[in-house]
């Protein structure tokens, strides 16, 4: 999403919060907080004017993010409904899961479908549907799209076109971990083995004492792994090579 927080429509929002049963007092009272908004600018250190708002949500205010979530809701709708409607295939990663159709933090959104031209029509439209409805503007130039190995080159080029995204083999990072877990353990895990050395080698120049260095192994080197542990269960390995270093240190 482009400037998401910026472009909400204050509408869009109370019809939102009416569809998931919020009170009309409640409705009031928060469109109130929402819609009293005006904005003052600072020139040559004094405060000229004021300008009243007419869509969009205050970044830093405690209550953005959560009717930010509210509108995101919209979307997850129309996407469920989609798949209902067997419009979109989403994924299924065993046959006693339920059924992926997509994964939302904050304002960056992943979606799955088949690799057909039914399906990149249909992502367009519910893009294209939530665009107009929320007012929020798809950013395409940081959007794209990934396929299976299965599916060629030129193929995926092809279905890239009609959504209007960019092409790339793989979302290698998503916040600090990978996005895909691959055969080979080892190369998915080599950054923490490389960042925890690259710490113990530009400590080793220093002069620390015994007490100094086991702060530092405890405070720092330990919790490198510990964000990536939460996710991923760790090579034996892994854990070993990075017990190795902590212990040279």
């Amino acid at each position: 999403m482009s400037k998401a927080y910026d472009r909400v429509e204050w509408s869009f929002l109370a019809k939102m919060m009416g569809k998931l049963g919020f009170s009309k007092k409640w409705i009031l009272m928060i469109m109130n907080c929402v819609s009293t908004v005006s904005f003052s600018f600072v020139i040559n250190g004094n405060v000229c004017g004021s300008v009243n708002s007419s869509r969009g949500l205050r970044q830093g205010d405690p209550l953005s993010p959560y009717l930010f979530l509210l509108c995101a809701e919209g979307l997850s709708n129309v996407i469920n409904s989609a798949v209902h409607d067997s419009e979109l295939s989403g994924f299924h990663c065993r046959r006693s899961c339920p059924n992926i159709s997509h994964l939302f933090f904050a304002d960056d959104n992943l979606f799955f479908s088949k690799a057909t031209d039914h399906g990149c029509i249909t992502i367009h439209q519910i893009l294209d549907s939530y665009e107009k409805a929320l007012g929020q503007v798809i950013n395409y130039e940081k959007s794209a799209m990934c396929f299976s190995n299965s599916i060629q080159w030129a193929e995926g080029d092809r279905l890239v076109r009609i959504v209007g995204v960019g092409h790339v083999r793989c979302h290698e990072r998503y916040l600090g971990l990978p996005s895909m877990n691959y055969r080979n353990k080892h190369q998915l895990f080599n950054g923490i083995k490389d960042c925890v050395w690259s710490k113990v080698k530009g400590w080793k120049g220093k002069t620390l004492s015994i007490d100094g260095k086991e702060i530092l192994v405890k405070v720092v080197l330990q919790s490198i792994p510990t964000y990536s542990m939460g996710h991923f269960r760790l090579l034996k390995s892994l854990i070993h090579d990075l017990h190795r270093m902590c212990n040279r240190f």
